[in-house]
């Protein structure tokens, strides 16, 4: 049986040491049931060292890289946890856990042994008939939408969430901002695809799916009674044109390493890929001003750029383009 003293938790962060000062306040009730909590540093400057070291808690350990990426910073710090872990849990730096979420992911590894991962709920509102009309749009084309007690992938571009949650659901992928492992994984090979360097669109899916292809359907659970809520920081984003790029490229090898194993797989790609065209230039049309008119162009850019650029993708060079 698992208790609380068996996970090391990982929090990478680059330049933002505010954010995880809030992180790190919302994790006080638990720091010391906890075995450890590894703070992967990546910053530029050393608030984040100074944040950790006046906080005089031997339970929270500091470690610097300078190179920032986050797959990189996760398997240092699956490398560096202690070897009495038992579970390695991620959470982003701008998240703020429930009182009762490391209780509530121990209780669904303890009820099932087959069981390799687990992930907190976030709560998801689709405010207004806009969004919801966008959400079926999304999934006539395989793109990212949300439905009821499933969180599946359906396409390089598309994976759902569940919109709500009553019930422990199995899932074939996880969120970054949070989840937890059994340490036994590692041990047996797998880590983050350090491919996807620096700010990454898709190394939690990437990650989560091929444990779940791994392991078995039934090897992922998503827990509501796990409440987490993510705060998404604004600092160190980067700007929108090279977030388009990231955000294509890095679709573009989920596909080719993950995806493209038949003719379904094929057609549902180059559909979802039309379904995206066709959104991003209707909502230039009803909604004509200068951030849609780019934020289209920047599309393009980056479609144009994966298109010519595919052999390079597929051998896993992702951060060669210049924007």
């Amino acid at each position: 049986m698992f208790r609380e003293k068996d996970i090391s938790v990982i929090i990478p962060t680059y330049n933002r040491a505010e954010d995880l000062k809030e992180t790190l306040d919302s994790l006080k009730p638990h720091i010391s049931k906890l075995n450890e909590i590894l703070i992967i540093d990546q910053s530029k400057d050393d608030k984040t060292k100074k944040l950790i070291k006046n906080l005089r808690n031997k339970k929270i350990r500091y470690f610097h890289l300078d190179i920032p990426s986050i797959t990189i910073a996760r398997n240092f710090g699956i490398k560096n946890v202690s070897k009495d872990s038992k579970l390695i849990c991620f959470l982003d730096d701008d998240v703020t856990p429930g009182n009762n979420y490391f209780s509530e992911i121990i209780d669904v590894f303890n009820k099932n042994q087959k069981i390799k991962a687990a992930g907190g709920y976030q709560i998801i509102n689709l405010n207004n008939t806009f969004q919801k009309l966008e959400n079926v749009a999304k999934k006539i084309f395989f793109l990212r939408h949300f439905e009821k007690d499933k969180a599946r992938i359906i396409s390089a571009y598309g994976n759902t969430y569940p919109l709500s949650l009553k019930r422990n659901i199995s899932s074939q992928w996880l969120p970054g901002v949070n989840m937890c492992y059994r340490k036994e994984i590692f041990d047996d090979g797998m880590k983050f695809d350090e491919n996807l360097l620096g700010y990454t669109i898709a190394e939690d899916i990437d990650f989560s799916y091929r444990v779940y292809k791994k392991y078995g359907p039934q090897s992922i659970i998503i827990t509501p009674f796990a409440k987490i809520a993510h705060r998404a920081s604004p600092v160190e984003r980067y700007p929108a044109k090279k977030m388009s790029y990231v955000n294509q490229i890095d679709h573009f090898y989920f596909y080719f390493k993950n995806l493209n194993r038949n003719l379904k797989e094929k057609l549902i790609f180059a559909w979802s890929l039309f379904g995206i065209t066709i959104l991003r230039l209707g909502n230039l049309i009803l909604k004509p001003n200068k951030i849609n008119f780019l934020k289209f162009i920047y599309y393009i850019e980056s479609l144009s750029y994966c298109i010519l650029n595919i052999k390079k993708i597929k051998n896993g060079k992702l951060r060669d383009f210049k924007v």
